[in-house]
């Protein structure tokens, strides 16, 4: 029997393979991406950490029991321990200044705020959909992408930071708490999540497209 997780999938598969094959995939992929770009996703991704702790924060206090509070916790706290230290210290090896590349692009805004409007005004269910849209997708390109031979250290330590198998515990929770979830949900609200998982990942393209500074 399929999972809602699987339907999901299923139903966006164009999306879900124009993410998988954005060009800065595919230049990563390839060996090929510009230090400009990835020094703009830096800054880009490193501020939307800020943004990802509001929205577990969030998440936390809609989580039904304390073993779903206890998980997300966990997350939380590696986004304010390991990740913050991670962008800090790669952002200065590479003496790369935030003031350089303003975020004020409509990709990296429509990603920032629909993620966090979302996390703020819905349900728990809707919070799962927007981390396991995120989680998933970038897990599955950087566990191909990882088993290429990189020349940038700093991208390969990216990439095999989302193909480790703690990210994948980590995504492969959210993938099974979202079917969890779907077990209790009628068919419209179904619907509306599949809806929303297809907006995070245009969102999640948008973004990526903005690393090359266009739309």
């Amino acid at each position: 029997m399929e999972t809602f997780s699987e339907r999901l999938l299923r139903e966006h598969q164009d999306t879900w393979q124009a993410m998988q094959q954005h060009r800065f995939v595919c230049d990563i992929e390839q060996d090929r991406l510009p230090a400009e770009v990835f020094n703009r996703y830096l800054v880009f991704e490193g501020q939307f950490v800020s943004t990802a702790i509001a929205i577990f924060a969030l998440g936390i206090s809609k989580a039904p029991d304390i073993s779903q509070q206890r998980w997300l916790t966990g997350v939380l706290n590696a986004l304010l321990d390991t990740q913050i230290t991670w962008f800090d210290a790669v952002l200065a090896k590479r003496q790369v200044s935030p003031a350089d590349y303003p975020n004020d692009l409509p990709g990296v805004i429509r990603f920032r705020d629909g993620m966090l409007n979302v996390a703020r005004e819905g349900s728990y269910a809707q919070f799962i959909v927007l981390m396991f849209g995120a989680e998933w997708m970038y897990y599955s390109w950087c566990k191909r992408v990882s088993e290429k031979s990189l020349s940038d250290e700093d991208i390969r330590r990216w990439v095999e930071l989302h193909a480790e198998e703690e990210f994948f515990q980590q995504a492969g929770w959210l993938k099974t708490e979202l079917d969890r979830c779907a077990q209790t949900l009628s068919e419209t609200e179904k619907s509306a999540l599949s809806a929303l998982y297809d907006d995070v990942l245009r969102w999640e393209i948008d973004f990526h497209t903005q690393a090359y500074g266009e739309e």
